[in-house]
């Protein structure tokens, strides 16, 4: 069983191929958050898989909300495995650790992997997408990552094969909780009337529903997991934050629709 949560497709596509591979179900962990399903029952030997971005070198708040209520009915140490994948545009900090202990009781973090991918955060100032060569270049060699990550969580390996990057707990501490604490409003969006074509993509793919059109104009409604979803498939650029990002890249995985 594989839980995941994306916004720009990047960790959808990592979980559908890891599902792929390893023949593995898959679980939206912000359908599950809508529905209030929290209780999921593991088959004997059953592997448990969590696929989320990384948000400030840390698991998303959703992730670890969801995180904080799930109940495996069945998991046993000895013969279940539990494991995350997180998808980075450069380096997860400690969110390996943070994941770890996240984890309901007495379900244990055997294994923790990342996976390097295109940067999608633009809506603070020294941060956008990469460069086309560098995204695909990210993309190409995730394929070959993703893999191995596979082959690793066949074999039920134990390890902590993440790139941690240069001053971690600075990261993971200090910037982290900056981040959680103001910069995870969504007072900033706001969308061109003279550009918005009332499609409402936006308002489907949000995965929390904190997105409706009101005379055909979207309106943010203060739950947003800032994932980044509305602003990056807006496929005609009328969605912006606060000023920022009139002038940065759009990204999203080709790969990237919701079944």
């Amino acid at each position: 069983m594989i839980f995941y949560f994306s916004g720009t497709g990047n960790s959808l596509w990592v979980a559908r191929r890891l599902a792929g591979l390893l023949g593995d179900r898959l679980v939206a962990i912000a359908d599950a958050i809508n529905s209030q399903s929290y209780s999921f029952e593991l088959a004997p030997d059953e592997s448990v898989g969590m696929v989320f971005p990384t948000y400030s070198w840390g698991p998303p708040p959703i992730v670890l909300a969801f995180m904080g209520k799930l109940k495996l009915q069945g998991y046993s140490q000895q013969s279940n495995y539990c494991y995350m994948v997180t998808t980075c545009g450069d380096d997860v900090g400690l969110s390996a650790d943070i994941w770890r202990k996240s984890l309901p009781c007495p379900v244990t973090g055997d294994a923790a992997f990342s996976v390097q991918m295109p940067n999608n955060y633009i809506l603070l100032p020294g941060f956008d997408v990469d460069a086309k060569n560098v995204e695909q270049s990210k993309l190409a060699a995730a394929v070959e990552r993703v893999d191995y990550v596979a082959r690793q969580i066949a074999a039920r390996e134990r390890v902590t094969d993440v790139v941690t990057g240069s001053w971690k707990r600075l990261k993971s501490s200090l910037l982290r909780a900056w981040f959680l604490r103001y910069a995870m409003s969504d007072c900033g969006f706001r969308a061109d009337a003279a550009k918005c074509t009332s499609c409402g993509l936006c308002e489907k793919t949000c995965p929390v529903h904190n997105i409706t059109l009101s005379n055909g104009t979207p309106q943010w409604h203060g739950s947003c997991t800032m994932c980044l979803s509305c602003i990056h498939r807006c496929p005609v650029r009328a969605i912006q934050y606060s000023t920022r990002t009139e002038r940065k890249g759009r990204y999203h995985h080709s790969d990237s629709h919701r079944s």
